[in-house]
């Protein structure tokens, strides 16, 4: 069972991840295609800002996402890790228990913006506004909240897990 569900869990991030790669691969080859064709060829495509810019939303929400799986957010701990180590064991689940709430509120909200913007289309492909660009909103808040419970089942709650193997001495850091 548990060997299942390390296996569901690296299928999750390697498809994430590959979702990124794809992303990026994106961005980069119709920056490159328009730039080519801008300078090159001496005639603009028309479409390319566009897509770049809407694919570059995605990028940002998933990234985020992503970021909160990698435990790589910019975080601030300087007023938690004054606190005694009890208060910090309660303050930090709460915390990300916050980011938990956050997450569910996106995603309905998101849907509710999306239904309301149906009928709108982009600028220069024409495309539905609220599936090409809004939809990122309530996509990538599924696997925020699908990473937010992970972590909170796991005890992982901070970026350097002070809550879970942390003793009451200095961590020895230079400050």
């Amino acid at each position: 069972m548990v060997k299942s569900r390390e296996n569901s869990k690296s299928r999750i991030d390697s498809a994430s991840d590959l979702f990124m790669v794809v992303l990026s691969s994106a961005i980069l080859l119709i920056a490159l295609s328009a730039i080519f064709c801008r300078y090159m060829l001496n005639h603009s495509l028309f479409w390319s800002d566009e897509v770049i810019r809407y694919l570059f939303v995605w990028f940002v929400f998933i990234g985020a996402v992503l970021a909160l799986r990698d435990r790589e957010h910019i975080r601030v701990e300087y007023f938690v890790e004054l606190l005694p180590l009890p208060v910090r064991r309660l303050i930090e689940p709460a915390m990300f228990f916050g980011v938990l709430l956050f997450y569910l509120a996106m995603l309905l909200l998101g849907f509710m913006w999306v239904w309301e913007t149906r009928g709108t289309s982009t600028s220069a492909l024409k495309w539905p506004l609220n599936w090409v660009f809004y939809a990122a909103l309530p996509v990538s808040a599924i696997p925020g909240a699908w990473y937010c419970l992970r972590r909170l089942k796991s005890g992982q709650y901070s970026e350097l897990d002070s809550t879970s193997s942390e003793s009451d001495e200095p961590t020895g850091r230079a400050g």
